[in-house]
């Protein structure tokens, strides 16, 4: 039977600082409220902002903290005074490991901008462009705005396809739309806000048929122009907001790497969600919005708006993928080590 998601939602989000021994950890744990308006639709709506409080001493809104964590992916060609909008990434570690879909880090290739050109097997170059997220500021004590954040490296999974080539001017066929990527740190971030992931070895609901699904994203970013100030925050008529879209799961093909019953390549899940654009690379949290189970991949669109329908990539599946920059460890062997701050749940009797 289907059913309309409520409207008063939140999600279990992990608040980072470091110790004196300058290992990141968890400090704070928050309730962050997905509220939209009250004329609003209960299964897609944006995110109003309020005040965030979180004991013992973290003090915020509810906005800039998701925007510590929930990025848009953008570019940037130099000397243009212009941001291109590429989709939604969030952060999975401390240290800058961010998740998006694969498609939207390949925005520029495909269209063939900022002089991209492939380097080495699977390694891109861009002369004129970068690549990078827009991280937001706590407008409690800074001034209100966006920074950029340069990517330093991305993986995602690819093979060599035969004409005609899947992705224009390369000859790359992905095999999952999951890209693992880095941002790289500054002196005026220190770290970052990761949400938490699914995790081998949890048992839930996740993301099972029928049950709730709820993805966070930029709905309908549009390029804009931009100016710096001072501390290098991108501030102008900027408008990226977050929107919520929630609904329910479909249809699992885990085996769709093979038999590609559906466009989304790789381990996939069909849902009940509108996702417009601007959505691509949005987490998809489970029933109990705790973890985050997929990745945002693609949605349907009429002439009426987004259709509620559409696809994500599991995340599960990707956790033990080796990540070539990061001398083949896997997401579960990151957890695990610690090093990069990333939210590790722990499991009775493991």
């Amino acid at each position: 039977m289907q059913r309309d998601p409520p409207k008063a939602l939140s999600i279990l989000k992990p608040l980072y600082g470091r110790g004196n021994d300058g290992r990141y950890g968890i400090q704070h744990l928050a309730v962050v409220p997905l509220a939209g308006r009250a004329q609003d639709a209960s299964d897609f709506f944006q995110i109003q902002n309020d005040l965030l409080h979180a004991q013992p001493n973290y003090v915020s809104t509810v906005l800039a903290t998701l925007g510590q964590s929930l990025v848009p992916v953008v570019a940037v060609v130099r000397g243009e005074r212009l941001i291109r909008c590429l989709g939604t990434g969030f952060f999975v570690s401390a240290s800058g490991l961010f998740i998006t879909a694969a498609h939207v880090i390949i925005d520029p290739i495909e269209r063939s901008y900022g002089g991209a050109r492939e380097i080495e097997e699977m390694t891109w170059a861009f002369d004129e462009l970068e690549v990078g997220v827009l991280t937001s500021t706590n407008p409690i004590f800074e001034p209100e705005g966006w920074i950029f954040r340069p990517i330093e490296w991305a993986s995602f999974l690819a093979q060599r396809a035969e004409h005609p080539l899947p992705i224009p001017n390369t000859s790359l066929k992905l095999t999952t739309d999951i890209a693992i990527c880095k941002a790289r740190q500054s002196t005026t971030a220190s770290f970052y806000q990761p949400l938490s992931i699914i995790q081998q070895g949890i048992r839930g609901l996740g993301l099972a048929i029928g049950k709730r699904a709820t993805a966070i994203g930029y709905a309908g970013m549009q390029d804009v122009a931009f100016e710096e100030n001072q501390v290098g925050a991108r501030i102008g008529d900027i408008r990226f907001n977050l929107h919520v879209a929630s609904g329910y799961v479909l249809e699992h093909f885990p085996n769709n790497l093979s038999e590609r019953v559906v466009r989304t390549p790789g381990a996939c899940f069909a849902a009940a969600l509108k996702l417009p654009g601007g959505m691509s690379g949005s987490p998809v949290f489970d029933d109990e919005h705790m973890y985050v189970h997929g990745v945002v991949s693609s949605g349907w669109e009429g002439e009426g708006g987004p259709i509620k329908h559409g696809y994500g990539s599991m995340l599960g599946h990707s956790l033990s993928i080796p990540i070539r920059p990061l001398s083949g460890k896997t997401l579960t062997d990151l957890i695990r080590e610690g090093e990069h701050g990333m939210p590790q749940i722990s499991i009775a009797g493991a």
